[in-house]
C-alpha cells in the first residue's frame, strides 16, 4: 500500500509547551514544535499512525503521551480485543514508570491512531483524539470519551455543540499513571480503498474547526489541505495542534 502523508505537531499559541506526540511508522516524534506540516510518501505492508495528547493541568503530559507511544510501537494487533490488551498494557506501563517517578503521579493521556494491514486496518481511541475517513463523505471512526460527547450520545446536544459545551474537555476515560485501570476503548475494524484520505488529530485540531471545514480541508489533497488545517487551527490556537493527514493511493 502506498501513502501520501502529512503530519504536524505544534505547541499553538498559548501553551507554554507542547505535549503531544505523534507515532509515524516506527518513528515517535514529541517535544517538539513544527512550523508547518512534514510531507512523506510511504510504501508500507503495514503500519501505525497515531497521536497522543498529554493531558494539560496534571504533571508530566508530555512525558505521558511519548510513553504510550513508545510502548505501542511495534506492535501488530490483529484484532478488537487485541487492540484494547495493548492499550491496557500501556496504561500498566505508566503505572511502572510513575512508581519509579512519583512526581508524575496522575500523568496521563488522550490517544487516537490507525493500525494499517494491506486494504484493511484497526482504528481505535482512548479520550478526546480522533480519527476521521473521507471517502462519500466526512466519517468520525471513533467516539470521544468526554462528558460532552455522553451529551451528544443521550441526543441532549448536537455533534457541533460537543465543540462549544463547557464539559467537552472533561474526560471519562485516558490512559492514566498511578490510579486502578479502568480504561474505556473504542475499537473499530475498518477497510481501506484507493482514495480514501484520512485524519487523525488531537483536540486541538477538530475543536477549531467544524465538520464541514474538516471535510473541505480533506478534499482538497494531502499537502494543501494539511496546510489549510494548519493554519485554520493555529488562528485559535488555543491548545497544543497534532494530526496526521493521509491518503491512501
Amino acid at each position: 500500500m502506498r501513502l501520501s502523508l502529512a503530519y504536524i505537531t505544534n505547541r499553538g499559541k498559548i501553551r507554554s509547551r507542547n505535549e503531544d506526540a505523534l507515532i509515524v511508522g516506527e518513528s515517535v516524534i514529541s517535544g517538539i514544535s513544527m512550523d508547518r506540516p512534514e510531507l512523506l510518501d510511504m510504501e508500507v505492508r503495514r503500519t501505525l499512525l497515531a497521536v497522543a495528547d498529554g493531558m494539560g493541568g496534571m504533571p508530566c503530559g508530555d512525558r505521558a503521551s511519548r510513553l504510550a507511544l513508545e510502548y505501542i510501537r511495534g506492535s501488530w494487533p490483529n484484532s478488537v480485543e487485541e487492540v484494547k490488551e495493548l492499550l491496557e498494557k500501556a496504561t500498566l506501563h505508566m503505572n511502572e514508570f510513575v512508581s519509579e517517578h512519583p512526581e508524575c503521579f496522575g500523568m496521563g493521556t488522550a490517544i487516537a491512531g490507525v493500525f494499517l494491514e494491506k486494504e484493511k486496518g484497526i482504528a481505535f481511541n482512548v479520550g478526546d483524539c480522533r480519527v476521521y475517513r473521507l471517502r462519500e463523505g466526512l466519517e468520525l471512526l471513533t467516539r470521544d470519551h468526554t462528558e460532552a460527547y455522553e451529551l451528544y450520545e443521550e441526543g441532549l446536544i448536537d455533534e457541533e455543540g460537543i465543540r462549544h459545551h463547557p464539559l467537552r474537555n472533561v474526560l471519562t476515560s485516558a490512559l492514566m499513571g498511578g490510579y486502578p485501570l479502568d480504561l474505556k476503548v473504542h475499537v473499530r475494524k475498518i477497510d481501506v480503498m484507493s482514495g480514501d484520505t484520512f485524519l487523525i488529530c488531537s483536540d486541538g485540531l477538530w475543536d477549531e474547526h467544524s465538520n464541514a471545514e474538516i471535510e473541505e480541508c480533506m478534499g482538497l489533497g494531502v499537502e494543501e489541505g494539511a496546510m489549510r488545517l494548519f493554519e485554520r487551527a493555529y488562528e485559535g490556537g488555543r491548545d497544543n495542534i497534532s494530526f496526521i493527514l493521509f491518503r491512501a493511493l
